[in-house]
């Protein structure tokens, strides 16, 4: 119990126990900041924000995206440019 208690006092933990994925994490393996991260892959700034600070964790299907992202980013933002830009 006392490891358990020690990996959730750390942010990063905390963030990736609750959510299931570090968004932190996922953004700067892609060399993005937020706003960046944000704007590719359709996300608000300040929802990123509040991700990576562990205000706020996405829900079960924004996490199957972030996972896609990790895994494919170059594909998801090839697929998503169009679509994007008609909201725009």
């Amino acid at each position: 119990i006392e490891s358990i208690e020690e990996a959730l006092s750390k942010p990063s933990t905390i963030r990736t126990v609750r959510s299931g994925i570090d968004v932190k994490q996922v953004r700067k393996q892609l060399n993005m900041t937020q706003k960046v991260f944000a704007d590719t892959f359709g996300f608000g700034l300040e929802t990123v924000r509040k991700w990576e600070q562990g205000i706020n964790s996405p829900d079960k299907s924004v996490i199957s995206y972030l996972l896609c992202i990790q895994k494919a980013p170059k594909v998801i933002s090839k697929l998503l440019l169009p679509e994007l830009k008609k909201q725009s």
